[in-house]
């Protein structure tokens, strides 16, 4: 960095400015975490964007600050030891957020050292069973919000917001206690995070890692989030930015532990997303010893199913508003405890209501998830659309998931409602007809090499097809924990193949494919299933199903 550092400084050497390097320690700032430095440092950043630009160095300390703004050309060097401590007071945020930028470029906020926002100063104790509701059994607290004297809301709110920055890097240093999202990059370009610890509250509202809003050319990487709701998220919420995309980011060598989402696109989606790659990362469930964990944990609904420190889903892939979501590729992803592994859904709750000109629903299309272990899972994946369109190109290949299991008969009887305006999320429905995998309006999908164990006995279907259409299934494996009436309950399908399909005899399923009436297309070629007279198909189709 002090290499690049001294690049620049050359560079507004020759073009005749000025690089300053500014200790806010010598400039005045007290370090005790007590008085409050948020003029000193600002007086600092703004010095260095007036000379050309430079460096703003927090030694090792506490600075207690309210709000603070990058300017251009302006790096925030936090030093080993350094705290730049957020205020507790409404009073001293101007409006919102510890450190902000607007429409600026150049930008760093780079070291060793902490931010710490104090956020959880500004939470609330909340009825516990609204928000198990809201998060899946997870005990949230709440915003405290009063309004200020303009009828604003007093809170800090995001860690970081940067707004329409260009060239934006984010490196090394440890993003603590948010009081709402930890990093917005609303409307940005070209931005690299890079080596980030972010570590927040279990029991905190609203507590994004980081958020990319309708921002492109994004990299991060070798981050470590630990935090409540989403721990990487992709949104497009803004209207002067439903025109924009957010495109071209890749995510890995990440490790994310969170109660909501691991890698999610959506909720809001009143934009295009495309271009988006997420690999080589952990996700992971929260232990109730952690301390960070153990305020929510001490509240946990006992009757819970699943782990309710765990993230509702690994992957989410959601257009809900409108959005045209094209070219998503997942691979190399290991997760531990997260209840739903895949969750991709194509829905309509429509929050632009009709100030946007995007068609409701939108589109998901070519998304291709690979090579992932999924250990203690207790949901079903989904790929899901509503009527009257269909996600369409994805591809699961060589994807491994151990799920709990131990479903009953009348959870195998339950009626999935299409749910089409509803808030999307892995748990939507409660508790599902089916272990595994779950397929509704979908056309166009490959399931090659996957692998899927229950954990004790199911009653219930592993995979269920519902309006699915030209679906390959190829080198299919799974244990003999499948005891209900089918391993695969197909209804109302079209042009689906199963090649290779590896069941243990033992399994106590009462058949291994089950095809309702209204199906048509349906070959199976696998060696050990045999002719159609074989109590291993039970078919309501007719001739729709064919053995080779």
């Amino acid at each position: 960095m002090r290499l690049k550092l001294l690049t620049v400084c050359a560079l507004f050497a020759v073009q005749g400015a000025q690089c300053l390097t500014v200790d806010v320690l010598r400039a005045g700032a007290k370090p005790d975490g007590k008085t409050l430095c948020t003029e000193v440092i600002q007086q600092a950043i703004d010095r260095c964007s007036a000379a050309g630009g430079g460096e703003v160095v927090l030694p090792a300390g506490r600075y207690l600050s309210g709000t603070i703004r990058l300017k251009d050309h302006v790096t925030l060097r936090l030093e080993s030891g350094a705290t730049l401590l957020g205020s507790t007071r409404f009073e001293d945020y101007d409006p919102y957020n510890l450190i902000r930028a607007t429409n600026v470029k150049d930008i760093a906020i780079v070291g060793e050292g902490v931010i710490d926002g104090q956020g959880s100063a500004f939470w609330i104790p909340s009825n516990l069973e609204s928000s198990r509701r809201l998060y899946g059994w997870v005990p949230t607290f709440k915003h405290d919000h009063p309004k200020d004297e303009k009828g604003n809301r007093a809170a800090p709110g995001n860690l970081i917001l940067l707004t329409e920055c260009q060239n934006v890097r984010i490196e090394g240093v440890t993003l603590h206690d948010s009081e709402s999202w930890t990093v917005n990059l609303h409307g940005c370009d070209e931005v690299v995070i890079r080596g980030v610890k972010i570590r927040n509250y279990m029991h905190g509202p609203n507590t994004d890692g980081i958020d990319i809003v309708a921002s492109r050319n994004v990299t991060i990487s070798d981050c470590d989030i630990y935090t409540a709701d989403d721990a990487i998220v992709l949104k497009n919420r803004t209207e002067r930015f439903w025109s924009r995309a957010c495109e071209n980011i890749t995510v890995t060598n990440c490790i994310l532990t969170s109660a909501c989402n691991g890698f999610k696109i959506g909720t809001e989606t009143r934009g295009d997303f495309r271009n988006i790659v997420f690999s080589n990362s952990v996700i992971k469930a929260a232990r109730a010893d952690e301390e960070l964990a153990k305020t929510g944990a001490a509240s946990i609904d006992p009757n819970h199913w699943g782990n309710a420190l765990a993230p509702l889903s690994g992957i989410a892939v959601e257009s809900v508003d409108g959005s045209r979501i094209d070219g998503i590729s997942v691979s190399n992803i290991v997760m531990d405890e997260v209840r739903a592994p895949i969750f991709i859904r194509l829905g309509a709750r429509n929050a632009a209501k009709g100030k946007s000109n995007k068609p409701c629903p939108g589109s998901i299309r070519n998304v291709s998830i690979s090579n992932v272990i999924a250990r203690g899972a207790s949901t079903a994946s989904s790929v899901t659309a509503v009527t009257p369109v269909h996600v369409e190109n994805v591809l699961f290949d060589n994807i491994i998931i151990h799920t709990k299991g131990g479903g009953t008969e009348q959870m195998a009887a339950i009626e999935l409602a299409e749910k089409r305006t509803s808030y999307p999320e892995a748990t939507m429905w409660g508790q599902m007809p089916v272990s595994g995998l779950y397929l509704r309006y979908v056309k166009g999908m490959r399931l090659d090499g996957v692998q899927i164990f229950p954990e004790e006995a199911d009653k219930r279907p592993l995979v269920l097809m519902e309006q699915a259409e030209n679906v390959a299934v190829s080198d299919f494996v799974t244990n003999a924990h499948n005891a209900g009436s089918a391993v695969f309950l197909m209804k109302g399908v079209r042009d689906v193949w199963f090649r290779d399909v590896r069941i243990p005899e033992s399994a106590p399923a009462s058949s291994w494919f089950e095809v309702k009436e209204g199906s048509k297309g349906v070959l199976i070629d696998t060696p050990q299933v045999g002719s159609l007279s074989s109590t291993r198909i039970r078919s309501e189709a007719g001739e729709a199903v064919s053995v080779r």
